[in-house]
Parts: C-alpha cells; structure tokens; sequence
C-alpha cells in the first residue's frame, strides 16, 4: 500500500521540476517611502513590479493655509527624471490640499508609464515638489 503513495509522490515532483523557468523565477519588487515637511505636509511614493508589470504611485498631501493651493501644480521626479506632475485639489472632507500621480503598465487601470521613466532599485529618490524620500 505504501507503494502508491511514493508513485504519487515522485509523479508530483516530477510536475514541480518540468514547470516553466519564468514560473520558479518570478520575481516581485515592492519599495516605498515617505517624508515630512517642516510644517503639516508629507509625501508618499511606492513602486512595484511583477514579471511585466509595473505601478508606480506619488502622492502629497499638506494641511490647509500652509503654502499650498487648490489648482497648483507639483512636479514629480524619479531617479532626477521629471516624470510628469499632480495638480493639487482640496480634499472636501477634510479640506486639506492633496495630489496623487499614478502609473500602471496595465493602462485600461491608470496612466501608462512616460518613455522617459527610469530604472527603479532600491535607493531610488523620488522628489515631489518640495520633499524628497528614498524608496526602500
């Protein structure tokens, strides 16, 4: 009886050990950070990859009368590249001033990738308007 179960065994490692390459190696890269302002404002930056895909996420958000203003523009650096910008709005629940830049390579879910975005990595800086953080 023993003997059917050890046929089952090696028959389903055999099924492991034939799988496809990209399956074993798929690889998955998450990094993140943040940063505080001297006065009430921060930003957030995430990046994440999986075989082809890609996301990338900046936001800011700054409490009211503080410098920043509905309508206003702030650039969005990766690796010293500009990458694009976030137009700020007033939150309306809170009414804080907050942006958000998103881009994913699945573009029917946000904004494809800009040509000019670069290679990410660890210890990559992310630069939104005025602060800056290390992604990790």
């Amino acid at each position: 009886m023993k003997l059917p179960a050890l046929v089952a065994l090696a028959a389903a490692s055999a099924l492991v050990s034939f799988a496809p390459a990209s399956a074993q190696t798929a690889t998955r890269l998450r990094l993140q950070c943040t940063a505080d302002g001297a006065t009430d404002h921060s930003i957030s930056a995430r990046f994440e990859q999986r075989s082809a895909r890609k996301k990338f996420d900046a936001s800011f958000e700054a409490a009211p009368n503080i410098g920043f203003s509905a309508g206003q523009f702030l650039s969005v650096a990766v690796a010293g590249v500009t990458v694009g910008s976030m137009r700020l709005v007033r939150d309306a629940a809170s009414g804080d001033i907050v942006g958000d830049l998103e881009f994913d390579t699945r573009v029917d879910e946000g904004n494809p990738f800009p040509a000019n975005f670069p290679k990410v990595s660890s210890g990559t800086n992310v630069r939104v308007g005025p602060l800056a953080c290390s992604l990790r």
